[in-house]
């Protein structure tokens, strides 16, 4: 492993930049989405693609809820290994989140076996079909990659993961085209996004080994433990956020093709899926902020932090209005250009999910700052209550309204957690007392 430098402080350029090596890759990969999500949508229908992004919506949802964030815990525990050039702990640290990601990984599988036989006679499936979903779905979550990611960004190598997070949309995009000049299925494009994920799996544990090689000091768990107070319920905790955060939205289309119909699925997921376009940008800036708040807290002075949280807030505010921008102005084309006539009702439904990514990038970082000053056991509660609203809206309103209930279910969900954050970060302005401790954190939106 390479000598580490001395630990810089957090800022805003470091912030920018960060988002603009992400931006990169993703921008890359979200020219190409429009690409693949065409073929898909035009070669299988709307039935068809409902049944597809119910099959994909299953793995995807259980890799959600099962995943630790590894990466903030290597972050926000490594920072200071690493200021401090303590190796062999570092070593331990990352060996620890590897065994979270494995045992995740393994309890997945099993969720998804179970959560796929349970749905498939709702979906309408045969026995085939959800044993082939089933096999999707255990790639999917067997193809995890967060500890990588997390010393990639712990050692400012963002240039690298936008590199190997480029795999996913290359692989999607060839396979995609492939399938469709030879036969298209769902079974087929399923199979092509289980190898993207494998393949970008892959990718960022070569990447990352090259970066800090992994292995494996001896130490006993609970000298691990001791170096790193807190660090269980750390996981715990951020394990649970994420899931929250993120679950919540990725169940929306399983919900909808439960109380509606897969065709139904298929048009909110199309909307979903370009919605994530836009949502994208404030989990990559969130990402960004993340580790310049933990380096200015690790190195910097109170007044810095505050300084660097103002100007954060500043700059999310103005992207929030240029997301609603984008949106107004290139929505409606856009499904016409991609999907074609069968796929215009999903255009409300766009509105909806679009507007609610809006105001999640105008106030993404909330809950990163929360996080920073030592008060995320109070992010996850209002984690909790939002989330609880999302899936009790989402379940009662399409039995009324259809998928546009749907959507506007995300909105209000996306406003009230919001308002909660943000009335929580006005009330807990100042950072903690030294002692408050990483006991006391937990995560921001996973990747």
């Amino acid at each position: 492993m390479t000598e580490p430098a001395p630990l810089r402080s957090g800022s805003l350029r470091a912030i920018l930049l960060n988002t603009g090596w992400m931006l990169g890759g993703k921008g890359f990969g979200a020219v190409l989405s429009l690409i693949y999500i065409a073929i898909v949508t035009r070669s299988l229908g709307l039935e068809g693609f409902g049944q597809f992004a119910l099959a994909l919506g299953v793995g995807q949802a259980t890799a959600t809820f099962v995943t630790f964030q590894s990466w903030q815990i290597i972050v926000r525990y490594g920072m200071p290994l690493l200021h401090d050039h303590r190796t062999d702990a570092l070593a331990r640290l990352v060996r620890f989140t590897i065994t979270l990601d494995v045992a995740a990984a393994l309890a997945g599988v099993a969720l998804a076996t179970l959560g796929t036989l349970l749905l498939a006679n709702h979906f309408g499936w045969t026995q085939s079909f959800a044993w082939q979903a089933i096999g999707t779905s255990a790639v999917l979550v067997l193809s995890t990659h967060w500890t990588p990611v997390g010393v990639l960004r712990l050692h400012d190598r963002f240039a690298t993961a936008a590199a190997c997070d480029s795999v996913t949309a290359i692989v999607r995009c060839g396979g995609a085209i492939a399938v469709w000049l030879i036969h298209p299925s769902v079974i087929a494009y399923l199979a092509v996004w289980a190898a993207a994920e494998a393949l970008t799996a892959l990718a960022y544990w070569i990447a990352a080994h090259k970066v800090q090689p992994f292995r494996w000091p001896r130490a006993k768990w609970h000298e691990m433990l001791a170096e790193n107070p807190g660090i269980g319920r750390y996981s715990v905790v951020t394990n649970l956020s994420s899931s929250l955060g993120v679950g919540g939205k990725e169940l929306a289309a399983l919900i909808i093709g439960l109380v509606i119909t897969p065709a139904a699925a298929g048009s909110f997921r199309l909307a979903q899926q370009l919605a994530q376009g836009l949502a994208k940008l404030s989990q990559i800036l969130a990402r960004a902020i993340f580790p310049e708040l933990v380096r200015s807290g690790t190195a910097a002075g109170e007044d810095e932090f505050d300084a660097l949280l103002a100007r954060t807030l500043r700059l999310t505010a103005i992207g929030g209005g240029i997301v609603f921008a984008l949106l107004l102005l290139i929505g409606r084309p856009v499904i016409g250009l991609i999907a074609g006539p069968e796929f215009h009702g999903a255009y409300p439904v766009l509105l909806a999910l679009g507007t609610a990514a809006a105001v999640d990038f105008a106030a993404v970082g909330f809950e990163p700052a929360l996080v920073a000053m030592g008060r995320a056991d109070l992010s996850l509660k209002l984690r909790i209550i939002s989330t609880i609203i999302l899936i009790v809206l989402i379940a009662i309103l399409p039995v009324y309204f259809g998928v546009i209930g749907a959507g506007v279910g995300v909105l209000i969900a996306s406003i009230i957690s919001i308002c909660l954050l943000w009335r929580a970060l006005r009330i807990h302005r100042r950072r903690p007392e030294p002692n408050a401790g990483p006991t006391e954190s937990a995560g921001v939106p996973g990747p």
